[in-house]
């Protein structure tokens, strides 16, 4: 199977994780598991092994765009990825993949209090700061970051309490080769795949191969082309799009349609873009109707075999769980897919592994509880 790129995963500390072997990686790999047993901060983790030294990367962790949680500052959302449990601020993993084989990542923080004048106190806030006050005493708390790989620092940040924005200089001249991870949180989100769509319908053979995922999803649609507006606008504005369809006599927005076609056009949208990488989809059988499940799992497991990447899904549906386990049937999937169920044990963090074939057995002859 030459979609294999991370070949396994093994967390010493993340969040509220600790000591998770993950082994054995194959072409698709799927997580399932109770509420709080980690399936989540799994796939965070697995959002960095691509670029493990990235503060760019390890900022935008947990975020379902490339904006910012409004409830909750820069600084906050870095202080939390560490575990709470630990004496002192760390995250460590280690990872075997088939560009750089095995390899360690330590994270380690520290907090410190620097006193400023209110100038720069403001200026870091991006708020308006009184001439009166310009020169007196202010506090900002920063958080910083070391990077080690291999035991080697190859990179830090700092980030402060009242910092708004992201803006981190990283190092790009890394120890180690770096490859592309994409991740589809569980919310139905299209705005930030205009500029992908745009790349996807300049070329004849994504054009296609995008369309007919699209036809899996409504059968009417004959097109795809970018928004042609009856009056002009005297400002630019973002890439969008609309749909041609047999059953309708206009072109209409992507606006108009339902969560299920905007979920299909995010999948697509990834999975041809990231060629020769991994591919990450939190919840997969989001907003996809059952009636759909089978035929759209099955163009996206083999999409993704057809062009090389690695699969790592979650899901909660026992139903959407059945019909991708099925698809372990199909010649050109025999072997491919893996489930992992993760719970914990007396406080440890543990994984059960299964093939497809064992988990089906598990599933219909045992009743056995996969999720």
């Amino acid at each position: 199977m030459g979609n294999i790129h991370v070949k396994s995963l093994n967390i010493e500390t993340y969040r509220g994780i600790h000591n998770l072997h993950l082994e054995s990686f194959t072409g698709v790999n799927i997580f399932t598991g109770d509420n709080n047993c980690g399936k989540t901060s799994v796939l965070e983790v697995l959002q960095t092994v691509g670029n493990p030294c990235s503060p760019v990367v390890w900022s935008r962790l947990g975020r379902t765009t490339k904006y910012p949680n409004p409830s909750q500052t820069v600084f906050e959302s870095i202080k939390n990825l560490y575990s709470i449990a630990e004496s002192e601020m760390r995250i460590a993993y280690k990872k075997e993949d088939d560009k750089n084989g095995v390899s360690s990542v330590e994270l380690k923080g520290s907090i410190s209090k620097n006193k400023v004048f209110k100038r720069e106190y403001c200026e870091e806030a991006h708020i308006g700061c009184s001439p009166e006050e310009e020169f007196s005493e202010a506090e900002l708390v920063e958080l910083h970051t070391d990077f080690f790989y291999n035991e080697k620092l190859v990179d830090g940040f700092g980030v402060f309490n009242v910092t708004r924005f992201d803006g981190f200089v990283e190092n790009i001249r890394k120890p180690y080769t770096q490859y592309e991870i994409v991740y589809i949180p569980p919310c139905v989100y299209t705005e930030d795949y205009d500029t992908e769509i745009t790349k996807i319908l300049k070329e004849n053979e994504k054009q296609e191969e995008f369309l007919s995922v699209l036809r899996l999803f409504d059968e009417d649609i004959l097109d795809i082309v970018p928004t042609i507006r009856e009056y002009d606008i005297p400002f630019p504005l973002k890439n969008s799009y609309q749909i041609r369809s047999k059953s309708m006599g206009k072109l209409l927005p992507l606006t108009v349609y339902g969560d299920g076609l905007k979920k299909v056009i995010q999948l697509a949208t990834a999975i041809l873009h990231v060629k020769n990488g991994v591919l990450l989809i939190d919840e997969f059988e989001t907003a996809i109707h059952t009636s759909a499940m089978t035929k759209i799992y099955e163009w996206i497991l083999k999409t993704c075999k057809k062009l090389n990447i690695q699969l790592f899904l979650t899901t909660h549906s026992k139903e959407a769980l059945q019909k991708i386990l099925a698809l372990n049937s199909d010649i050109e999937l025999k072997g491919d897919i893996t489930l992992f169920t993760l719970y914990k044990k007396n406080g440890k963090n543990i994984a059960r592994k299964l093939s497809a074939e064992r988990a089906i057995e598990a599933d219909y002859n045992f009743n056995q509880e996969l999720r």
